[in-house]
């Protein structure tokens, strides 16, 4: 999926932001890719990278510290969770719903990594999609 798309797909799900936010630098991303030991999907930096542009229900969690949404970024997130003792390592979150619960993409099986929403009260994961462009797909049911 190209990045025109992933933001033709967003256009009609989404307000626009009111004011554009940084996107992930390349220093950004080789950082946060350094940590989990794996690149991350094409559709998914594109996906980051338009939200700059968009508002999103919920907590699209940043890459990186500039001028972002205000939420916490992936890193502090996956920090925080492991320091809680009941995170699964492989595990990383992109997209907080507010109660505990993420959706995931899964280190280990990388560059093909489905996307895993993590339940919080079954402290467990559950298979959403089998990569990120079928999850982008979903996204309109799922935010209807």
């Amino acid at each position: 999926m190209t990045k025109d798309e992933i933001a033709t797909l967003l256009d009609g799900i989404l307000d626009k932001a009111l004011g554009n936010l940084d996107i992930p630098s390349a220093n950004d991303w080789a950082r946060i890719e350094n940590k989990f030991g794996c690149q991350f999907p094409t559709e998914f930096r594109f996906f980051i990278e338009l939200l700059s542009e968009y508002s999103f229900p919920g907590d699209i969690l940043n890459v990186s510290d500039g001028k972002t949404n205000g939420n916490d970024t992936i890193e502090f997130t996956y920090d925080y969770e492991m320091k809680q003792g009941r995170w699964k390592e492989e595990l990383i979150p992109f997209y907080s719903i507010g109660n505990g619960d993420y959706f995931c993409l899964l280190s280990s099986e990388y560059p093909d990594t489905g996307v895993y929403y993590y339940s919080h009260e079954e402290n467990g994961s559950e298979r959403e999609a089998d990569n990120f462009e079928e999850w982008l797909n979903q996204l309109p049911t799922f935010l209807s």
